[in-house]
């Protein structure tokens, strides 16, 4: 045998065993692919059975059995989507509205385009007053599908009249608070002019007066 012959040998075996150590890793991952596909499908299992008992509680009105199955149910998959919308629309439930936008925002990181995250989030922020962002929320549905103009415009009425119930309150809490302060105004004077012992023009500027503050809370 030649000396080129050996080198080739040579080459021939580092080739060899370098196609050997390939194919030991390749078959390494596949393993490590299957035992990850294998331990997800457990978890998804899992998941998906506390999933069904948090929907049952859901239905029988135990809504904080239910936030407790979703919340079991993401300790096994973080990112089920399913496991937030769910849990948001319980939190809905038990007015915990902020935990429930929260989790609105999750399931959007797991799918931009869930519809029923953007629901249970504009009613979340509708029912924290928050008459724009519960806007945003329901006009992006009709970003991601049009066909579902009739349900956007009935959830928008809804926000345009709790807006509007809402306005109307708060006029009302603030005539309230002035007829408040005028009635106190009234009951002031009448302690004034209930001293004895003043003189006539006191109790003449004192009447004048009450009939002026008398006036003035039947115009308000």
């Amino acid at each position: 045998m030649t000396l080129q012959d050996n080198d080739d040998l040579e080459r021939f075996l580092r080739n060899v065993d370098q196609m050997s150590k390939c194919q030991n890793f390749l078959r390494i991952l596949e393993k490590d692919a299957e035992e990850r596909r294998l331990r997800r499908k457990m978890k998804e299992e899992k998941a998906n059975a506390l999933r069904e008992q948090g929907n049952e509680a859901f239905t029988q009105g135990d809504y904080e059995t239910a936030v407790r199955f979703y919340t079991e149910g993401l300790e096994q998959l973080r990112d089920m989507q399913a496991l937030y919308t769910n849990r948001a629309q319980a939190f809905i439930k038990l007015k915990r509205y902020k935990e429930a936008i929260s989790d609105c925002e999750w399931a959007l990181r797991c799918n931009e385009k869930c519809i029923k995250a953007y629901v249970h989030m504009g009613k979340s922020h509708l029912a924290l007053k928050d008459f724009k962002q519960s806007r945003i929320c329901y006009q992006k549905i009709l970003e991601i599908e049009p066909q579902r103009e009739t349900m956007v415009k009935a959830y928008l009425r809804q926000v345009d009249l709790e807006e509007k119930a809402s306005l109307q309150e708060k006029a009302a809490w603030e005539e309230l608070q002035e007829g408040t302060e005028q009635a106190m105004a009234v009951a002031e004077l009448l302690k004034k002019l209930d001293r004895p012992n003043e003189i006539n023009l006191y109790y003449c500027g004192g009447l004048e007066l009450l009939s002026q503050a008398i006036k003035d809370c039947k115009f308000t």
